[in-house]
């Protein structure tokens, strides 16, 4: 007969076990589920981010590579560089005339990048510019986005208010 004092059989201690054990595994899944959610999520905020600051990075990156062309000398690296609308309106020869003309001007010692604006696809850079010459100079660059990348579409170039000197290329 039935002992009402007799323990649970060690059959139910193991039922008991295994719904622990399934309740554990359940609550393993859902925080493995919640990790990988929100490591995608972060690392897509993160690949965001970087392609953004790239994106704005960009417009100082063909800058950068228009002066350097022009510290080296490579007028055509140079001019290479800028929009298609930029070429036809100024043939490389007035551009080259120009840029000789004034070469201490355009071959630098330093570039601060002053200020960026971003709208789309268009950019305007603020630069502060130390030439060879000793000048100090603003140079303030408008760059239009085509066929997937940045050109230079304009630059205005004007000494600091004790030079009073201004060019335009």
């Amino acid at each position: 007969m039935d002992d009402p004092f007799q323990t649970v059989p060690p059959l139910a201690e193991s039922e008991a076990e295994l719904v622990r054990r399934r309740r554990l595994l359940h609550r393993l899944v859902i925080l493995l589920v919640v990790a990988v959610a929100t490591f995608s999520a972060i690392t897509w905020l993160l690949l965001r981010m970087d392609s953004l600051q790239l994106a704005q990075a960009e417009p100082a990156r063909v800058v950068r590579q228009h002066l350097e062309a022009l510290n080296r000398g490579d007028f055509r690296a140079a001019y290479a560089l800028f929009s298609e609308s930029y070429r036809e309106r100024i043939a490389f020869e007035t551009y080259h005339a120009m840029v000789a003309e004034h070469r201490a001007v355009f071959t630098t010692r330093r570039v601060e990048f002053e200020a960026q604006r971003q709208s789309g696809m268009r950019a305007v850079l603020t630069t502060r510019v130390l030439a060879a010459d000793g000048g100090r100079y603003l140079a303030r660059f408008s760059l239009v986005r085509e066929a997937g990348r940045w050109w230079i579409d304009d630059i205005r170039w004007s000494a600091e208010p004790r030079n009073r000197r201004s060019i335009h290329i």
